[in-house]
């Protein structure tokens, strides 16, 4: 059976944003969107997927206890791509740092 990374984000309720790589890994705290981080998670997880960047505390990212308290707000797979979260009536789970983070505006 294939082995498939998937990096996930989350968002907190201030709109901070997590990073995590495969089950079980490290919860890495991002901080809030800033504008220079608009619309990097996709580059953010393919960079961590090939080697050439990961999250960590020389490069300005925390641990985080878990995801049990955040909001899942999109995959990325090298397969597929950013797969945005959706509630069930077809909105973004995102909220406004999450949203710009995955670079998407929907309110």
């Amino acid at each position: 059976m294939a082995s498939t990374t998937s990096i996930k984000a989350y968002e907190d309720n201030a709109g901070g944003v997590y990073l995590t790589r495969g089950e079980g890994g490290t919860v890495w705290f991002c901080g809030p969107v800033t504008a220079d981080r608009e619309g990097q998670f996709a580059d953010d997880a393919q960079a961590w997927h090939e080697g050439d960047w990961e999250p960590g505390e020389a490069n300005g990212q925390s641990p985080a206890a878990d995801v049990s308290d955040l909001a899942h707000i999109a995959t990325w797979t090298p397969e597929n791509g950013v797969q945005i979260e959706r509630k069930p009536v077809g909105d973004v789970v995102a909220g406004a740092g999450g949203q710009a983070y995955l670079g998407i505006d929907e309110d």
